[in-house]
């Protein structure tokens, strides 16, 4: 498998990308004609938008190459967030010898080099961040270790849940896609898959866990030579929505333990993307400007409270070399989602309070994350 990559201007353009304002989703593009980097599809002009039933960007479109500013539409159909472990910036942004697609994949869109891990002062460990990402807190009421509810370990969904309101609860729909989970919206870990790392299983109150948080067979990726696919060839749920333009308004995607660099080697993450990312690209939803892809990492590697964590911006709309110096952090992040589908009620933290009203959210909470990276 290929990836595809764009063609136009290989300059990069620096600084923050437009706004979230009032464009046309079926923005006809004038994106250059040049190969791919890595042998992708050769791009090219035309579409004639998503409005009149066509594409608005070419197949091989990853970001916007054009030179031309693109104004992203106010509210989006489609947000894929693909989650990955424990890794400081510097070890995954830019390290083209351990991650070369990933590098590649920020060159060709967007970067924040401080999405910070601040969401708990007392540095807490991986799920109360994918609860805090999802849902504004890792408690029914409070924030960190101070409140009602609050979930500072690992443990599995059979030992305790939110009560709280996720994202999951707000859009009109969704999907999760958990790599080696056994059954739908397994409470229990087993094998690679980690409960920790599957949010909708410890919300309590999320209607329709069992139908839409679906478990999609492992892959096999190499560990250290790069730019690899993985096997077998993926087909799942997730493939499958990809394919036949049937995605959910929110998609959340867990690699297992070996792919999503808790285990398994950057390398091996990397390979992983670089067998699912061109499906994401090529699929027809993308393709008419519908859809924003966030890759992201719950914590850093280190114990050191607040330094950035790796992450990678993709969508049509984002000009190829942004740069923001935007401090966000998973709260921003999740208010980020909740604009971009046009949810004006933000949970938790993104609000720039804990639920409950009780204690202190960090001073980033709130940041405009769509207008700094223009998606």
């Amino acid at each position: 498998m290929i990836p595809i990559a764009c063609g136009g201007t290989d300059s990069s353009v620096a600084g923050n990308g437009g706004g979230n304002g009032n464009g046309d989703s079926g923005v006809t593009n004038d994106d250059g004609g040049g190969a791919g980097s890595d042998g992708g599809v050769t791009g090219g002009d035309g579409g004639t938008g998503s409005d009149g039933g066509g594409t608005s960007f070419p197949l091989g479109t990853i970001c916007n190459a054009s030179g031309a500013p693109r104004t992203a539409p106010a509210t989006l159909k489609h947000v894929i967030v693909i989650l990955f472990e424990n890794e400081n910036y510097n070890s995954v942004n830019g390290s083209a010898t351990k991650a070369p697609y990933i590098t590649s994949l920020a060159g060709e869109c967007g970067v924040a080099t401080k999405y910070n891990d601040d969401c708990f002062a007392h540095n807490l460990v991986s799920l109360p961040h994918y609860l805090a990402l999802t849902s504004g807190s890792n408690c029914n009421t409070g924030l960190d270790e101070s409140g009602t509810g609050c979930i500072t370990d690992d443990n599995d969904a059979t030992d305790h849940t939110l009560t709280t309101t996720s994202i999951f609860d707000q859009v009109s729909s969704w999907k999760s896609y958990q790599e080696d989970m056994q059954s739908a919206c397994d409470p229990t870990t087993l094998n690679d898959y980690a409960a920790k790392h599957n949010p909708p299983a410890y919300y309590s109150n999320l209607a329709h866990c069992t139908d839409n948080d679906i478990g999609i067979a492992a892959i096999d990726c190499n560990t250290s030579t790069t730019k690899t696919a993985c096997t077998p060839a993926p087909s799942n749920a997730f493939t499958d929505d990809l394919a036949n333009d049937t995605l959910a308004a929110f998609t959340f995607v867990t690699p297992d333990l070996q792919n999503d660099m808790h285990d398994g080697t950057i390398t091996q993450a990397d390979n992983w993307l670089y067998t699912y990312m061109p499906l994401i690209l090529q699929s027809k939803a993308y393709l008419r400007g519908d859809v924003a892809v966030q890759l992201l990492w719950d914590e850093q590697t280190t114990a050191s409270f607040g330094s950035a964590t790796p992450n990678v911006f993709i969508s049509p709309y984002i000009t190829k070399g942004t740069t923001s110096s935007t401090v966000m952090d998973h709260f921003s992040m999740l208010r980020a989602w909740e604009n971009a589908f046009g949810i004006s009620t933000y949970l938790g933290c993104a609000s720039g309070t804990p639920p409950g009203g009780s204690g202190s959210c960090p001073a980033d909470s709130t940041a405009d994350v769509r207008a700094a990276l223009g998606w």
